[in-house]
């Protein structure tokens, strides 16, 4: 199965400057419609030169153009998305790491611009593959309102970047090309590959639990028993993530969540944290159960569509864990008092009291509360409670 080759034809020898290739995206087009179903129009739209952001001016799901239209802007240098919505049947399995998807049912693919990559299309016949689904570094699935970057674009490497490539890809470095010329597939979500099923279902348990937290809280605030509230809770993203709102500009992931190898990953808005690379955003609580390495990002963010964090504020060791990462860092006051789902889980972690000694989930006995503040004390912790 021989690879298309793109970037030595056409307009771009002609035209030496540009980078992209509409040959490519024509093709591409072709072979799309071949196998759509009845009704389908791929939604393109307009990305940056040299970037993956779409092009300012005007929301992107307001910006839907036809092949036409897109071919007129990637001949003048600028990248192309193509979009799976919610109205269509598009399903993009988004490969990133070949050696945690070993296998994966033929269809037309594209190679991305790290030359190791690739983008698998199918056409989810009987809706069950129509979701989204973000892995840590496996890849990712891209169904409802999600983008990928058309072949023909062009996103410049870094010389590392390069450097881990083949030699016989280097010449092919930035670009996205096809790589056989499959009709498109269908494909189910059993048809998936094990680690975006796996994901998947591990997804699904977070909003059950989510859901069951709810049924189940109490009827007392546990973020405010016990006197004064913890400054914990009034912390905001840009506290915590040094970011402040972004007004609609794409910027680089914070450095010690995962970074951005193109700088265009994030975005703040609203007081969340958008994630790009998993498709999910984060609060305050969220950002700082990855700094306190308690979840990844893909994990602990809330999915775009999704109605649950990944992570627990009502879970007394993450509250704990939290609340500790944060008086560490000077991100609340050292007499912060310690919030008091985090105090019972303390307490019995500590074995200042078993778990059968806590009445109503919350009330400790006065001894457990003694042995925990002694306990703390020798630990340098402050409790931040008399």
């Amino acid at each position: 199965m021989g690879r298309i080759a793109a970037g030595q034809e056409g307009l771009n020898m002609a035209l030496p400057d540009i980078k992209t290739n509409p040959e490519q995206l024509l093709k591409f087009h072709i072979m799309l419609m071949k196998c759509a179903p009845k009704g389908y129009h791929p939604f393109y739209f307009v990305l940056e030169i040299g970037g993956k952001e779409p092009k300012q001016g005007i929301s992107w799901k307001n910006n839907r153009k036809t092949i036409h239209e897109v071919l007129y802007w990637m001949r003048k240098g600028y990248n192309i998305a193509i979009c799976a919505t919610a109205k269509d049947l598009l399903c993009i399995v988004d490969v990133d790491d070949l050696s945690q998807v070993p296998e994966i049912k033929p269809t037309l693919q594209v190679i991305s611009r790290k030359r190791i990559g690739r983008h698998n299309y199918f056409f989810a016949i009987d809706g069950t593959a129509k979701r989204n689904i973000p892995t840590r570094d496996a890849g990712e699935v891209r169904s409802v309102w999600q983008y990928v970057l058309a072949p023909g674009s062009y996103v410049p490497c870094s010389e590392d970047e390069i450097n881990r490539m083949p030699d016989s890809e280097k010449p092919y470095a930035g670009k996205y090309t096809l790589n056989n010329e499959l009709p498109i597939n269908t494909i189910t979500f059993e048809e998936l590959p094990e680690v975006y099923k796996a994901r998947y279902n591990e997804m699904k348990k977070l909003e059950v639990d989510a859901v069951i937290r709810k049924i189940n809280r109490k009827t007392y605030n546990s973020k405010n028993i016990g006197g004064k509230k913890s400054a914990l809770w009034d912390l905001d993203i840009t506290d915590v993530s040094g970011v402040s709102d972004t007004h609609g500009r794409y910027i680089p992931m914070p450095s010690e969540i995962h970074g951005s190898e193109t700088g265009h990953n994030c975005k703040v808005s609203n007081g969340l944290m958008h994630c790009w690379r998993h498709c999910n955003c984060h609060n305050a609580f969220s950002y700082l159960c990855m700094l306190a390495g308690i979840a990844s990002c893909e994990r602990a963010g809330r999915p775009h569509g999704g109605s649950a964090f990944g992570v627990d504020a009502q879970d007394g060791e993450t509250v704990f864990k939290v609340w500790l990462y944060a008086k560490e860092h000077g991100l609340i006051p050292e007499d912060d008092p310690i919030p008091n789902s985090a105090l019972v889980y303390y307490t019995i972690d500590r074995g200042c009291c078993k778990k059968e000694d806590v009445t109503d989930g919350w009330k400790i006995p006065k001894i457990g509360k003694i042995l925990a503040t002694i306990k703390a004390k020798k630990e340098g912790i402050n409790l931040g409670r008399n």
